[in-house]
C-alpha cells in the first residue's frame, strides 16, 4: 500500500517538474526575443553613427520589457498568476 502511495507522490512530482521546465523554457524565449531585439537595436544605431529620439525611445522599451521578464523569472509566484 505504503509502495503504491509513494510511486503516485513520485508521479505527482515528477509532473510538477515538467510543468515548471516548460514555463521556464517559455519564459527563457520571451526574454531571449527581447534580448535579441535590444541586440539589433544597438547594431542598427552603430551603422548610423547617432543616437536618434526614435532608437532612444525604442531601446527604453525593449530594456524596460527586458527588466519586467527578468523580474518575472526571479519571482515564479508573480509568472505563475499570469
Amino acid at each position: 500500500m505504503a509502495l503504491v502511495s509513494a510511486d503516485s507522490r513520485i508521479a505527482e512530482l515528477l509532473t510538477e517538474l515538467h510543468q515548471l521546465i516548460k514555463q521556464t523554457q517559455e519564459e527563457r524565449s520571451r526574454s531571449e526575443h527581447n534580448l535579441v531585439n535590444i541586440q539589433k537595436t544597438h547594431e542598427r544605431m552603430q551603422t548610423e553613427n547617432k543616437i536618434s529620439p526614435y532608437y532612444r525611445t525604442k531601446l527604453r522599451g525593449l530594456y524596460t520589457t527586458a527588466k519586467a521578464d527578468a523580474e518575472a523569472e526571479c519571482n515564479p509566484t508573480a509568472t505563475s498568476a499570469s
